[in-house]
């Protein structure tokens, strides 16, 4: 009789797959740094820009904590510090400035721009110069410089010197030629804060006035223009002109004049009552 063997049967256990859960790396210290724009000038609104007027002055705050920074133009109050201000360069540039501390460097990149124009309005409440019976007329003006999305109250402005160009009624009278060199060119003045859609205003008031034309009889129709190059600089620096205004007269044949002035104009007719600003 044939025997057979009986062999037990088993079951196989599956072996435990274990995962290992990954290394937990520290976050470098370098993602968490970074410098903090904040301009000196309130307006315009926007303090973290980084496009700025010529001589404009912002506030860069490291946020590692000390560092030392290089600027590749304008000046840096300090060379070191977790805290500096910059002062941008007195011409349009673009610059780059670098933080270095805690083992990270950071960069910041400004676009230094310079005033484009010159924009003018009468100046609220004023009127007009002019004497009765006589060829006259003159107005005060608020002066704003553009762009308005920056500040350009670390400058000053001057008109320049320009020779009178005439047509008409003024040729061979005293304004033929006469140079604007005595009439105001070479004052320096400082420019207040940034006016929303307007730019930054000049802290002072400018006047455009004919005086007496009564250069005889008939009148006729004249024209008188000063192309007055206006300049910019920063501090005691060098001067840039940056933009060319128009102070235009004109007459015609009953004696009534015009002024006009970067956007800014008045009138006055021969007969016209005696007047001020």
């Amino acid at each position: 009789m044939t025997k057979w063997k009986t062999i037990a049967s088993s079951t196989t256990t599956p072996k435990e797959v274990k995962t290992r859960a990954p290394a937990t790396v520290a976050a470098s210290p370098c993602t968490a740094a970074k410098v903090t724009v904040e301009t000196v000038a309130m307006l315009p609104p926007d303090r973290t820009r980084t496009t700025v007027g010529v001589g404009e002055k912002v506030k860069l705050t490291y946020s590692l904590g000390s560092a030392a920074w290089t600027t590749t133009k304008g000046t840096l109050s300090s060379a070191t510090g977790q805290t500096v201000t910059f002062e941008a360069p007195d011409q349009a540039a673009t610059v780059t400035i670098k933080a270095t501390g805690g083992g990270c460097t950071c960069t910041v990149t400004f676009t230094v721009i310079e005033p484009t124009g010159v924009n003018m309005e009468r100046k609220p409440g004023s009127g007009i110069q002019h004497t009765n019976g006589i060829p006259s007329v003159g107005i005060k003006t608020v002066i704003y410089l553009t762009p308005d999305t920056v500040s350009f109250q670390f400058i000053q402005i001057s008109e320049d010197d320009c020779p009178g160009v005439v047509t008409g009624y003024f040729v061979g009278t005293p304004l033929d030629g006469i140079r604007h060199g005595s009439h105001g060119a070479g004052t320096w003045v400082p420019v207040g804060p940034t006016i929303a859609g307007k730019g930054s205003r000049v802290v002072a008031n400018d006047t455009a006035q004919s005086g007496h034309c009564n250069f005889g009889t008939p009148y006729s129709n004249g024209t008188f223009d000063w192309a007055i190059p206006w300049k910019f600089r920063v501090g005691g620096g060098a001067d840039k002109v940056f933009a060319t205004v128009h102070q235009r007269f004109t007459i015609d044949a009953a004696g009534d004049m015009t002024v006009s002035k970067a956007g800014a104009s008045g009138a006055a007719a021969l007969a016209d009552p005696s007047s001020t600003y």
